[in-house]
């Protein structure tokens, strides 16, 4: 067999290296046993990558063994191997985060470490208020997900502030020379229908085209519950020269659905209602849609080696037209002579997001003071106009009754239009930034700070209006201290501010805030197959906004959460043959403001998960690989102050694939022990779940262009 030569391409985040490995080989399936880093074989055969590099945490190059933080990074070789085709369903191998379902994706946002998270898309802030407006939920074109934990203030911003929780960064394909793609066939349980592909096209000397674009169609465990998805992503990239690059890079994206609300929780974990009831007045109400169109452009040039500019920049524009219909122990309580029947409250909302986003940064590389040091000089700047508006059971009269225990499903929904309350937002933010990483030897030190300016002004008709300028300063250290060979221990120090969304207070609002002290021990044990991270931390969050437990509708600024644990993020792979990954999390919560001493909601004391993966490389089953994993975690607090909370429970996933050169074909099942359980789900502020996704199988057929 031929020596191997591969190099590591360190797929980056929008405002770094240009290609991603897996742009020109993540199918091939001698290297797509690799859930450590994307890997492009450059001459001959197999051979292992075991030291994973990334520049999300720095924005530079940096084998991440040499960064302060835990970050987690799920491969493109993972993300097939175990058909994840949204972004829940692959958080889940990360440890310490909550995802966000996918039905409630405009009302909440992720979970890192207790406090929500920001998704942004290829190192860039999409905008979304205290929602998640941008939808990523299809995946396909994506290269990698990049988990940061822990707020990331120094080299990250926009909108209202900077991530508090963590960021979750989805990096896409990029065009290469090479001519290649595929064409997909996903269906299965629910009558899903799943079309997806990729096409990249050289068009001459140094100028490539990709695309990538799926549809799905299809139905829902829950009642009536139907729908709809597309994406459309194209791309194109000129290389005048070995030291420039100029990429350009489309993305439309429409999501549809009947919108589900959840079910009263107390009721739901007592077996008195139906686990998979439609809680609204489905006649007539139609889908909620979910738009969102963008074009970012990005330009990298290299002085030299040690001097490279990057300057990037994104036009957003997201429209969500929302049409629900909702049961609310809250606002309208069952009769208690029967008490399984609600009343049912129809709303209407139009969320339009409009957002300019730029960053620039200049990457030096010098020796100096007797060490090698790596500058990053940058600025950033952010224009968000959010509109929001909300039309709200008119005259508090619902437009009927449901029976949870035995839905009829007669009830005609009633459009709340025109709306009666909305918001109109303008947010604008202006950042320098200054990073150093410095290495003496086995010792590797980062610190950063950042400087933002952010001006945001509210106005609204609900009494929201406020017009406040933030100026904040936000440090970051940390340093890695390499031990042996692959072995590093780690301690740093972060921080992070955020303006409070669509305050209504009787006191002026002020920022919330939130800071992280972590330290660990991380792997890259090439030898052995063996890499990950092994974190302790303490993170906590001040100003926290809640709902004014005196004055219905208004918000008090409750003071502090906190949040404490240990994570571990593992992978082996002793050979191209076969992976395994592990985490767990032990995340304590408590909230120190207006109930001392209580958890934090959705956030599970313990969860974990371990997958394996094997794959038949030689011989006449050469081809086959089959694999399968469980998730787990312990019970979620529902309210704050704490007063339900839905048991923990575990599930089964399970994958196979046949690769016969040019085709394959693929299966994989999802809670393949069928356990009925139940998740927590946001609407509204009530004590509502949603029910766990039932056993379901799909089946996918590919074939290479």
């Amino acid at each position: 067999m031929k020596n191997t030569i591969i190099a590591s391409l360190l797929t980056t985040s929008f405002l770094a290296a240009p290609v991603s490995a897996q742009d020109v080989a993540g199918d091939n399936k001698e290297q797509a046993g690799s859930w450590l880093a994307d890997t492009i074989v450059v001459t001959g055969a197999r051979e292992r990558y075991a030291v994973p590099s990334s520049s999300a945490s720095t924005r530079t190059e940096t084998p991440l063994i040499e960064v302060p933080q835990s970050v987690q990074v799920i491969t493109d070789t993972l993300l097939k191997e175990q058909d994840r085709r949204q972004l829940n369903e692959a958080l889940i191998n990360v440890s310490g985060v909550t995802p966000t379902r996918s039905e409630e994706n405009v009302f909440i946002s992720p979970i890192v470490r207790g406090f929500p998270a920001e998704v942004y898309l290829d190192g860039l802030p999409i905008f979304a208020g205290n929602q998640q407006a941008y939808d990523p939920s299809s995946l396909v074109g994506v290269r990698r997900i990049e988990v940061l934990k822990g707020p990331t203030a120094t080299l990250y911003g926009g909108g209202l502030g900077t991530p508090l929780g963590g960021l979750i960064n989805v990096v896409t394909a990029r065009p290469d020379d090479e001519m290649g793609g595929y064409v997909a066939l996903r269906a299965g349980s629910f009558s899903t229908i799943n079309p997806y592909g990729e096409l990249n096209l050289p068009l001459g000397e140094g100028i490539a085209a990709r695309i990538a674009g799926e549809y799905q169609s299809n139905d829902s465990w829950i009642d009536l519950v139907d729908g709809e998805r597309w994406s459309v992503q194209p791309s194109v990239s000129f290389r005048p020269g070995p030291d420039t690059e100029l990429v350009l890079q489309g993305q439309l994206n429409h999501r549809s659905s009947l919108e589900y609300s959840g079910i009263p929780a107390g009721q739901a974990l007592a077996g008195e209602i139906d686990r998979n009831a439609f809680p609204g007045s489905p006649v007539g109400q139609p889908r909620t849609e979910n738009d969102n169109r963008m074009g970012t452009a990005s330009l990298r040039y290299a002085f030299s080696d040690g001097l490279v500019l990057n300057v990037t920049g994104r036009y957003y524009s997201g429209e969500i037209d929302e049409f629900g219909s909702f049961v609310s122990p809250s606002f309208f309580p069952a009769d208690p002579a029967s008490p399984t029947v609600y009343p049912v409250a129809p709303v209407t909302m139009d969320t339009r997001t409009k957002e300019a986003t730029f960053d620039a940064n200049l990457m030096l590389r010098t020796q100096v003071l007797g060490g090698e040091h790596t500058l990053l000089f940058g600025a950033s700047y952010d224009w968000t106009s959010f509109y929001s508006a909300m039309g709200l059971f008119v005259s508090n009269t619902p437009s009927g009754t449901i029976d949870l225990a035995d839905s009829e499903y007669d009830l005609i929904y009633t459009p709340q239009v025109p709306v009666n309350s909305f918001t109109d937002d303008r947010f604008e933010t202006f950042a320098v930034y200054l990073q150093d990483q410095a290495t003496y030897g086995p010792l590797h030190l980062t610190g950063g700070v950042r400087l933002t300016s952010l001006k945001f002004i509210e106005d609204s008709n609900i009494g929201v209006d406020n017009d406040s300028t933030y100026t904040r300063l936000s440090p970051r250290i940390g340093a890695t201290l390499d031990v042996a060979a692959g072995i590093a221990l780690y301690a740093g120090y972060a921080t992070a501010f955020r303006a409070p969304f669509g305050f209504l207070g009787f006191d002026s609002p002020r920022p919330e805030t939130s800071n992280n002290i972590e330290g660990g021990i991380k792997l890259a044990l090439s030898g052995a197959g063996v890499s990950g991270t092994i974190a302790a931390f303490r993170q906590v969050r001040e100003n926290v906004t809640i709902s004014d437990p005196d004055n219905l509708g208004f918000f008090i600024q409750s003071g502090r959460q906190r949040a404490s644990g240990l994570e571990v993020d593992l992978v082996w792979e002793p050979s191209p043959a076969f992976s395994l990954l592990a985490n767990y999390a032990y995340t304590d919560t408590r909230d120190d403001g207006a109930a001392p001493g209580d958890g934090l909601t959705r956030v599970p004391e313990s969860s974990g998960r371990i997958a394996a993966r094997y794959r038949v490389l030689d011989g006449p089953l050469s081809g086959l690989s089959f694999g399968a994993g469980i998730t787990a975690f312990t019970s979620r607090e529902l309210t704050l102050p704490n007063t339900i909370a839905v048991p923990g429970y575990a599930a089964i996933d399970a994958q196979a694939s046949y690769d016969l050169g040019r085709f394959s074909l693929g299966v994989s099942v999802i809670n393949l022990g069928g356990r009925e359980a139940f998740d927590p789900f946001s609407y509204f502020g009530d004590a509502i779940v949603a029910p766990n996704q039932p056993r379901s199988a799909f089946v996918t057929l590919k074939a290479e262009i």
